[in-house]
């Protein structure tokens, strides 16, 4: 799905003979922004320990975003992404794991050109990730840049009262984008309970909008001695499954660069008539 031609001669026959590397883009997203943000935390870093390079485009906001949980602090404020690649602006967490914060993402994204988006992947093309997490939003639509991974991880709270926010989270998911797979990570619980909440939800996924979720595993309540071990278990399990995506890393840039257009298209033409309507 390229966007445009090769920017020059040598670029083309770079891309025409080097092999493709193995790429996965996982979307990460739930009705809690702490416990969402903890789950892509221990994702990142189960892969990232395993021998995964991974870029995070964290779109949650301090302190609830994959940084906070990290303990780190990211950038003060985005960088501008017309004027930086990815490597420059993203945030060394070491082990082979960086973070892109986003909070305004899909807005700089849609502010681009086809010449700037290729410049933003530039520097990474001989050396690009393996796996690109996308920590969803509290409050956007669908999870925001996270709706559009292959593979989708729905963060289901381990309480019977978030059930009905994690169905409606994971029906508008699906309605924005039906591609790829949905995976259940359940927060909170053992694994016994984990279980039975991902059926609960299964039963209501499959009667009304046909989706068949996986379940990917647990985080029961934080305990620091294991919390690396529950992280590379988690991370192994996604390993596991096919979530190689078709297209490689700048392809997947330019799905997320459309589907920031066409959302952001489609907001401004509904400003307007709102205001008609209210006056």
């Amino acid at each position: 799905m390229r966007l445009a031609e090769p920017l020059d001669q040598a670029t083309g026959l770079r891309r025409l003979f080097a092999a493709e590397p193995a790429f996965h883009s996982v979307g990460v997203l739930g009705p809690d922004p702490r416990r969402n943000a903890r789950a892509c935390a221990a994702l990142a870093q189960g892969l990232s320990r395993r021998g995964a390079s991974v870029l995070v485009l964290d779109e949650a906001l301090p302190p609830y975003n994959v940084a906070g949980m990290l303990g780190r602090l990211a950038r003060p404020s985005e960088d501008d992404w017309t004027q930086l690649a990815l490597p420059e602006a993203s945030m060394d967490a070491g082990e082979g794991l960086r973070i892109l914060a986003a909070a305004e993402g899909s807005v700089r994204l849609a502010g681009m050109s086809e010449q700037a988006l290729h410049a933003l992947t530039e520097l990474w093309r001989d050396d690009a990730p393996e796996w690109m997490l996308l920590s969803g939003r509290d409050g956007m639509p669908a999870g925001g840049l996270a709706s559009t991974a292959d593979a989708r991880v729905l963060v289901l709270p381990g309480d019977k009262r978030w059930l009905a926010e994690g169905y409606a989270l994971l029906k508008a998911g699906h309605a924005m984008d039906p591609r790829g797979q949905w995976l259940v990570l359940v927060e909170g619980v053992e694994h016994d309970s984990a279980q039975r909440f991902h059926a609960s939800l299964c039963g209501t996924t499959q009667r009304f909008i046909g989706v068949t979720p996986l379940f990917l595993g647990c985080l029961p309540h934080r305990r620091e001695s294991d919390e690396s071990l529950l992280a590379g278990l988690l991370a192994e399990s996604l390993q596991s499954l096919q979530t190689e995506s078709a297209l490689n890393f700048e392809q997947y840039w330019q799905r997320l660069w459309l589907f920031s257009r066409m959302s952001h298209d489609a907001a401004r033409r509904k400003v307007p008539h709102a205001g008609r309507h209210a006056r």
